[in-house]
């Protein structure tokens, strides 16, 4: 049997729930609550719908592999300090906006007072403690992300200047819901139609929900509560009333950028992302599935801003504000929170701004008819909302 058709062989529930049983170490033989596994089923069906390769099969089994064995490490330290489960975690300020629109930066810089629960990468990666990993000291889990993050993201070179990695670095909320395997973000990097089509008929709370439990795992591994968490996910752009229905004392930020440049500057990235998932990647199909996924999210997006934005403590803002006065930015969301504003965490702010200039790794170009779009293709698949987001 060659390696592909091992790891095929590998990527089904029985073996799968076997690893994940033996690496746990809990000596658990089944999950407390088994309600995901319907979602992973659907994510096993992945691999036989598309061409993917050798290495991205491989990094869709390790993944799975690893959610599987935090949420079993989880159930364990739940089922000996059912404590962890009272933890409050309803307050987060959560970041939105699309990718490439300023979302990083400024999670990064509001992440830097203390005062905020910020979200480092190896956290994200691995919210469980590694066996015999003392309580307050995740020592292990960061030097595991240390050696392994580049390995399993997808990250080329470019991708690396996009998007810095490093496993003490506020990442991506978005690693944790993923996990319940109903999630975008397993759309975005195995992209699979007939399963974005299932996920788009399902409610989007219990992803937000397994978020929730794992962030209350965290704020207990660290002693309890210490302010609001700090949250950046752009899948949550189109979802912020799921977000809320899990958060009820959320407040939100989005970055608003011209779409077309974006599109782009997303194009670019969704190429770094798929160059492992596909043997060959066609720049028009990168394209295509860039506007599939945003077009619909913004509009979801505008949608529950109608329906409900009056009602929720949301700051819209520009990408030149981010990019240009972050600390404004931040004094009016925290203004919105009900946050303190202290001279402790403004110093950090602009300590944090003043190490992180823009480009700090370098630059990269893109060109949308490299992908087969064009500014005017973009504005007909998003509509009004590129004129109302120009230049922002």
């Amino acid at each position: 049997m060659d390696e592909f058709a091992r790891l095929r062989q590998a990527f089904t529930l029985g073996p799968l729930l076997d690893a994940a049983f033996r690496e746990a170490g809990t000596g658990a033989k089944e999950f407390r609550d088994p309600g995901f596994l319907a979602n992973l089923e659907q994510v096993l069906k992945i691999p036989t719908r598309i061409d993917i390769s050798q290495t991205g099969l491989q990094i869709m089994y390790v993944n799975s592999l690893r959610w599987l064995v935090n949420r079993l490490r989880w159930e364990a330290d739940v089922a000996r300090h059912p404590e962890i489960l009272d933890e409050d975690v309803d307050d987060p300020i959560v970041v939105l906006g699309l990718p490439r629109s300023g979302t990083t930066k400024l999670q990064r810089l509001l992440s830097a007072d203390p005062a905020l629960q910020a979200t480092p990468a190896w956290a994200m990666w691995n919210p469980a403690p590694f066996p015999g990993e003392r309580r307050g000291d995740p020592a292990p889990r960061r030097e595991w992300a240390t050696r392994m993050m580049n390995a399993v993201t997808n990250t080329g070179d470019t991708y690396r200047i996009m998007h810095e990695f490093a496993a003490d670095e506020p990442e991506e909320s978005s690693f944790i819901p993923i996990a319940n395997f109903d999630n975008i973000g397993q759309f975005i990097t195995a992209p699979d139609y007939a399963y974005l089509e299932w996920l788009r008929s399902r409610s989007r709370v219990p992803a937000q929900a397994y978020l929730k439990q794992m962030l209350k795992y965290l704020q207990w591994q660290k002693g309890g509560r210490k302010g609001p968490w700090l949250l950046k996910n752009p899948c949550n752009t189109g979802e912020f009333l799921e977000v809320l229905d899990v958060f009820p004392r959320a407040t939100f930020v989005i970055s608003r950028r011209d779409i077309i440049d974006t599109m782009g500057s997303s194009m670019r990235m969704g190429t770094e992302i798929l160059r492992n998932t596909f043997d060959q990647l066609d720049p028009k199909f990168v394209g295509q599935y860039t506007v599939d996924i945003w077009a619909y999210e913004t509009r979801r997006y505008q949608q529950q801003h109608r329906d409900k934005g009056a009602g929720v403590r949301l700051l819209e803002t520009d990408y030149g504000a981010c990019v240009r006065d972050g600390i404004g930015v931040a004094r009016d969301l925290y203004d919105l929170a009900g946050l303190p504003w202290t001279r402790e965490g403004e110093a950090a702010m602009r300590q944090w701004d003043h190490d992180n200039p823009r480009h700090k790794l370098g630059s990269y170009g893109y060109d949308l008819a490299d992908y087969g779009w064009s500014g005017e293709k973009i504005a007909e698949a998003f509509g009004p909302v590129v004129d109302e987001w120009r230049g922002k």
